[in-house]
């Protein structure tokens, strides 16, 4: 058994993530060769070995990595980071604040190749915005302060709360 805070649970599985992608990348480039020649197997018991601790070890990071995240859903269901918000509650309406601030912040925003005041042939000067674009952008900063006092009380909460799993590959 292994404990682990939930912030090196997330890197953990980032980490196993890549020693799968590398894992299943060996079947792309060293395991996709000439297997016979003349109808004769080329193909040699080291070789074959090879292939079949790669599958051994795909599958066993993926327990892993399905091991260490349900640990952390657990965890972040059941635990209240502060009155009435499980942690998962609070992650999830951080992702959606960040949705929300994105996607304000690109409507609000007239970048390169989009002007605000145009002359329209026929109409006449036009000009371009939100509507109650003030509002919008305090409403975009009030989200953002919010969205960073969530972050840190998440990130605390991470830091500090211990989850146990039994690892194969560790």
């Amino acid at each position: 058994m292994t404990t682990l805070s939930i912030q090196q649970a997330v890197f953990l599985i980032s980490t196993l993530r890549q020693q799968l992608e590398r894992e299943m990348q060996k079947f792309h480039s060293e395991y996709r060769t000439p297997i016979a020649v003349n109808s004769k197997t080329i193909v040699t018991e080291e070789k074959s070995r090879k292939v079949f601790d790669s599958l051994n070890k795909i599958n066993l990071l993926k327990q892993d990595i399905v091991t260490l995240k349900t640990a952390i859903h657990l965890k972040n269901s059941e635990t209240e980071i502060e009155t009435g918000y499980t942690a998962s509650a609070m992650l999830e309406e951080l992702k959606l604040d960040r949705n929300i601030i994105s996607n304000l912040q690109n409507y609000t925003e007239f970048g390169y190749g989009q002007e605000r005041v145009k002359t329209v042939a026929g109409v006449g000067v036009v000009e371009e915005g939100i509507i109650e674009e003030e509002r919008v952008n305090a409403y975009i900063e009030e989200l953002e302060a919010a969205a960073n006092v969530k972050s840190m009380k998440v990130d605390q909460f991470n830091s500090m709360t211990m989850i146990d799993v039994d690892l194969k590959t560790q």
